[in-house]
């Protein structure tokens, strides 16, 4: 197992690095903490010195701390496998794009030459402020990993993206990184790169399309469009072009990948026919609705005169079908299919066939407590040829590295 950092700077989600820490240590891996002076307002050295086992780094010169264990000031970028800061604060990732060390985390970080990620909670206007978002782009390009904040309330009764990503995505996220580095060099191995996207242009359709029936009502279905966010943002740590057409997703938009809203099916269907000449990877995770009504109500249907509303429905575009049918050589095309339980497995399988694309991606839609709406998923990877691969249980970010691990060796042939 791995020697993780964990750097805690200061914000109000400083306590849930407690979870990262704990989640990290119960999948065996070590764990040592370093608290910026500002990180000590919300939690202490003790809590973490006590659920570590281990001195907590607070300052370059220890020596001067009275009862404190005394270390090095490089001894934690030496022992490191992977440096994890948690929560990073606007100022962090400021000084972390300007290489200042003036403390212990800064100092750390330049002297550390392995994995590095970031995981972001602020203010929302902090977060989209264009200095913000400038740092976060200059860090992606040295290759940090940023990991998406999520959307929500936050602590100031802002609502809006800034919340610190869950802590098991953070630690998911921290274990992809530590294989991707484990992995490099192997002989016959195909690991993980935050460039093997690199030059490839990718498509992404997520979460659900809304059909009007009038003004206020429409015809939907439960996508959150979690799963394609986690495929979009998997496509862009790997280097990606990234293009998601949205369907009605309200979750936190990440810097660096471009997003058209699309709204219904026929919007999706002209926004993907139009896309497709320029790209190289389409990943159709969007539900599209397969029916729609025939023809949109003018203002609000009233209920006060009827008992029962009929609606007469009509069949959307088979987008999949139609793009497959018109692709040129080298694209490649990633379908989705939830479905329930072995007989849909067995459908999804099918579908495959009838639709030709290269990966299909089955959701097992009956089990509870995942897939729609969920962090988490259960998906049966077909293709391309005859191989298949199951994914129990796991977050959707990993299901989504479980997925471009399979997709890329395609991507990069084409």
């Amino acid at each position: 197992m791995a020697e993780v950092v964990l750097a805690v700077t200061g914000g109000i989600a400083a306590y849930k690095s407690i979870d990262v820490m704990r989640i990290l240590q119960k999948r065996g891996h070590g764990v040592s903490v370093l608290l910026t002076p500002n990180a000590e307002r919300f939690v202490t050295p003790g809590t973490f010195a006590a659920l570590s086992g281990r001195p907590v780094g607070r300052s370059l010169f220890p020596h001067e701390e009275a009862g404190v264990v005394d270390y090095d000031h490089l001894d934690f970028a030496r022992r490191a496998d992977v440096v994890l800061v948690c929560p990073a604060t606007a100022n962090t990732l400021a000084e972390m794009a300007h290489g200042l060390a003036g403390g212990l985390v800064g100092t750390t970080l330049l002297a550390f030459d392995g994995p590095v990620l970031v995981a972001p909670a602020m203010n929302p206007r902090m977060l989209a402020h264009p200095a913000t978002v400038a740092n976060l782009r200059t860090l992606r390009g040295r290759g940090v990993t940023v990991i998406p904040p999520a959307d929500g309330l936050l602590a100031d009764g802002d609502v809006g993206a800034g919340r610190l990503a869950d802590p098991v995505d953070v630690c998911d996220a921290v274990e992809r990184a530590l294989t991707s580095e484990s992995a490099e060099g192997a002989e016959g191995t195909a690991a993980p790169s935050a460039h093997d996207l690199a030059g490839i242009r990718v498509v992404i359709t997520a979460g659900g399309t809304q059909e009007p029936i009038d003004a206020v009502r429409f015809v939907g279905n439960r996508s959150s469009g979690k799963m394609g966010w986690a495929v979009a943002a998997e496509a862009r740590h790997r280097g990606a072009d990234v293009t998601v057409l949205a369907c009605n997703v309200t979750l936190p938009r990440v810097p660096g990948i471009t997003y058209v809203d699309t709204p219904t099916a026929a919007d999706l269907h002209a926004a993907t026919v139009a896309a497709m000449p320029s790209c190289d990877v389409l990943v159709m995770a969007a539900a599209v609705a397969d029916f729609r009504p025939a023809g949109e109500a003018p203002g609000k249907i009233d209920k006060s005169g009827s008992d029962a509303l009929e609606l007469r429905l009509e069949k959307t575009p088979d987008i999949l079908t139609e793009v497959t049918a018109g692709r040129r050589d080298g694209q490649v095309i990633v379908g989705f299919a939830a479905e329930h339980g072995q007989a849909g497995l067995e459908r999804a399988r099918a579908k495959r066939r009838r639709k030709g694309v290269d990966v299909l991606v089955h959701n097992d839609i009956a089990r509870t407590g995942i897939g729609f709406g969920s962090d988490r998923n259960a998906i049966t990877i077909i293709g391309p040829g005859d191989a298949e691969e199951a994914v129990a249980e796991a977050s959707k970010a990993e299901c989504a590295r479980r997925i471009w691990n399979v997709v890329v060796p395609l991507a990069r042939r084409g």
